[in-house]
């Protein structure tokens, strides 16, 4: 029993509301203080003892059900229901519903003369029910849902089943469970309400529009349940029933239009669980009928584009086709414009990324970052992490490193990677593809640099993954295409030639899990190219050559002619067919080599600048045929790509390099010099100060020659000042990058500016740092 006085409760919430009635100002009305009152006087009109002095029922009846419909209209959070709710409860204290508001009256008198009768008026008690169910799917009223639901439980137990009225009866609890499904997720009763109905199909007699409605309610509560607890069964009646729905006559068009729409959406999912293409199929032909191809779409077709762009990536996924995912992303642009929410930019993202490892244009890759970047701004904005978010930027980003060599994208991609894998549940079944994204960005950056923590968690990521349960062989494949990658990452290290041959094993397991026509089979293939040519470098197995061959005629024969990824296979090829001619001069297969260069060229974006990579292979097949010509078209390619400065900094050094080495041969040492100093200056990129001081040291052991070469060669153009100016600033990079790095420096040119002064005049001409050269090159020879 409430504790305050009802008559002064009473009297506070009418002058409350008188206010309100005046300047029609809501805010007194949803104020926690009238929210309490409300309680109180609600508690004390269904108590059946009265105080002296309170106010009469019916009075306190019409205020509590005019105030709870006041706060219901101006009511912006999901709460508005329960005011509608509580604004009907008591308006049914009202004899007749005289003193409710007015749009009130006729559902409560409705309510009320068909509960005084005696039996209970079942008509009537069914449109009344008809009411509650209706409000409820408009206004979200659970109450007078779980009212609604009642009365036609009551009704239909009332009835026996040779009843001519109760097919419709049982038809309406159909409808009734799915908008409870629909409201709070589940129902309780919707097993009976599908045997029920399945009884009342034959025995509907409806205008053709009512009875495709009745018969999609009844589709739509199958796919319900499905949800719940899939089986095929459910799904395969749900398609019987809207299929039989969809060819009936004389619909009216926006019948028609929801139930292709929801026999769609059940063909989908039927395809999601057994694979089978043809309902991917149908589903596709059938939308693309109804989706207009231009102007806005509307709230009517959004749901439609939804399931069609949806299907359309599917398909574009499994046949490996531009054209379905170029669909998906005009149809996900159009939804993202219109609606502009967090899961609309996750999807556009993922066309994109899709579209663009399809036809390789940068612009789809850069739109995809942006997209994926908003999806987790919008996210974040309302409170909810976004995983999937994070795990696409991060693959979006670490492509993006792939092709340009940015490493703020490998930075951010490893950022993104370790957020999302931390913010997914170890039960969420996406785990293991976003531990892949990450390894892979791991591996990237390991692989680039040398970085030995790097390659420790990325070894530590996979073997997380790969100890997940229910993971299918796709994503182990992926798993152990990363571990091997790893592997490879390792041997750069250690040059340790077992890491090479685990690389190789774990190549050739992943690939024994993928089926034979396998989208990315030939890709991942290729890179046992790679594998078996550092075997042969470090054991001298001449067999390790013709294996990479191998490899790679098997890799390209797997990859379609307009496949993106097709030039990064060549370009192995190219590299394998080049190593297998240094070995045994064969100039038919360097012109092969050559040619297969050549292809990878072709096949980037009209615009694009040329792969630094494929040049330097180019270069190098050239180089070793041997004629005049030939070696001066080598002198051009790895010119071109010493100098792109969007090329990685490794790519451009061993341009560089070569360059310098092939102009000594013929002579040109003023350009020689040229390549050496770009060589010389990269060399800070190379060993960037991002890297540990392990990771720099590897980095410049690999490249210990380059000065040395410099300075021979400016000495031989005569020069011997731009060989000193070469020769230390090649032998001080590491030591100034620690220099840069200092905290103790820059504390002593706080304190003391001149000895922070003169300590760097020491250190610049001392700058010793030796690293192990070996003798440099007579380019006279």
């Amino acid at each position: 029993m409430p504790t305050g006085q009802p008559d002064q409760t009473y009297a506070q919430l009418r002058a409350t509301y008188e206010k309100f009635t005046q300047d029609q100002d809501p805010f007194p009305l949803i104020q926690p203080e009238t929210s309490h009152r409300l309680q109180e006087l609600l508690e004390w009109l269904v108590e059946p003892m009265k105080e002296p002095g309170s106010p009469p029922a019916a009075r306190v009846a019409a205020l509590l059900a005019w105030i709870h419909w006041a706060r219901w209209q101006h009511s912006r959070s999901r709460d508005g229901g329960v005011e509608l709710d509580r604004a009907i409860l008591v308006s049914h204290l009202l004899r007749d519903g005289q003193g409710a508001p007015a749009p009130l009256q006729p559902l409560v008198r409705l309510g009320q003369r068909a509960m005084q009768s005696e039996p209970p008026d079942l008509l009537l008690l069914q449109d009344y029910a008809g009411l509650l169910v209706g409000l409820a799917e408009r206004h979200g009223c659970e109450g007078a849902l779980a009212e609604g639901l009642r009365r036609l439980t009551q009704v239909l137990e009332q009835l026996s089943e040779d009843d001519p009225k109760w097919p419709s009866v049982a038809a309406n609890l159909c409808a009734a469970v799915l908008v409870e499904c629909e409201l709070t997720g589940t129902s309780p009763h919707i097993d009976r309400a599908l045997d029920v109905t399945r009884k009342a199909l034959g025995g509907l007699d409806l205008p053709s529009g009512d009875l495709a409605r009745v018969l999609n309610q009844f589709g739509r509560l199958l796919v319900t349940r499905h949800f719940e607890h899939p089986r095929l069964a459910d799904l395969d009646e749900a398609i019987e029933i809207q299929t039989r729905a969809s060819e009936l006559e004389g619909v009216p068009t926006t019948i028609v239009r929801r139930v292709l729409t929801d026999l769609s959406h059940a063909w989908y999912l039927r395809h999601l669980q057994s694979g089978r293409r043809d309902d991917l199929d149908r589903v596709i032909n059938v939308l693309s009928a109804v989706v207009p191809d231009r102007g806005e779409l509307g709230t009517e077709f959004q749901p439609i584009a939804e399931v069609l762009a949806s299907a359309l990536g599917d398909r574009g996924r499994i046949r490996d086709s531009v054209r379905d995912p170029q669909r998906a992303v005009a149809l996900r642009r159009r939804l993202t414009v219109e609606r502009g929410r967090s899961h609309d930019h996750l999807e556009l993202a993922r066309m994109q990324g899709l579209l663009y490892e399809r036809t390789g244009r940068s612009e789809l890759l850069d739109e995809s970052v942006h997209h994926y970047e908003k999806a987790k701004a919008l996210a974040e904005a309302d409170g909810i992490s976004s995983p999937g978010a994070l795990a696409g930027l991060a693959w979006s980003l670490h492509l993006r490193f792939e092709r340009s060599g940015d490493v703020a994208d490998r930075d951010g991609a490893i950022a993104a990677g370790r957020l999302s894998v931390a913010s997914t549940p170890q039960s969420d079944g996406a785990l293991g593809r976003r531990l892949a994204i990450f390894a892979a960005a791991l591996t990237a950056r390991a692989t680039s640099t040398g970085s030995t923590p790097d390659l420790n968690d990325g070894l530590a990521v996979i073997e997380r993954a790969l100890a997940l349960p229910d993971e299918s062989d796709s994503d182990r494949a992926i798993q152990l295409f990363n571990k091997s990658a790893l592997m490879g990452a390792r041997y750069a290290t250690g040059k340790d030639p077992e890491d090479i041959r685990s690389q190789i094993t774990l190549c050739h397991e992943a690939l024994d899990l993928l089926p034979d026509g396998h989208p990315k089979k030939g890709v991942y293939r290729a890179n046992l190219v790679g594998a078996y040519l550092e075997l042969h470098r470090s054991t001298d197995d001449t067999s390790a050559l013709e294996l990479a061959l191998a490899a790679g005629d098997l890799a390209l024969s797997e990859i379609p002619a307009d496949h993106p990824r097709r030039g990064g296979v060549l370009s192995n090829q190219a590299v394998a067919l080049t190593r297998s001619a240094e070995e045994e001069y064969d100039e038919a297969k360097l012109r092969n080599a050559v040619r297969l260069s050549t292809e990878a060229l072709g096949l980037l974006p009209e615009g694009s600048p040329p792969d630094a990579r494929l040049l330097v292979n180019r270069g190098s097949a050239l180089y070793l045929c041997g004629r005049p010509e030939d070696r001066v078209l080598a002198l051009q390619d790895w010119r071109s790509a010493a100098l792109s400065e969007a090329a990685p900094p490794d790519v451009r050094m061993a341009a560089a390099t070569g360059w310098g080495r092939l102009s000594g041969e013929l002579g040109r040492w003023d350009e020689a010099v040229r390549a050496y100093t770009v060589a010389v200056d990269l060399l800070t990129s190379v060993a960037g100060l991002h890297l540990e001081r392990e990771d720099q040291e590897h980095q410049l052991t690999n490249w210990s020659h380059v000065t040395s070469d410099a300075a021979a060669t400016a000495l031989e153009a005569g020069d011997p000042e731009k060989a000193l100016e070469l020769l230390e600033a090649g032998r001080c990079v590491q030591w100034n990058h620690q220099l840069r790095n200092a905290g103790e420096l820059a504390l002593l040119a706080d304190k003391r500016p001149d000895l922070a002064a003169k300590a760097e005049r020491v250190t610049a001409a001392l700058g010793v740092m030796w690293f192990g050269t070996r003798e440099s090159e007579d380019w006279r020879s």
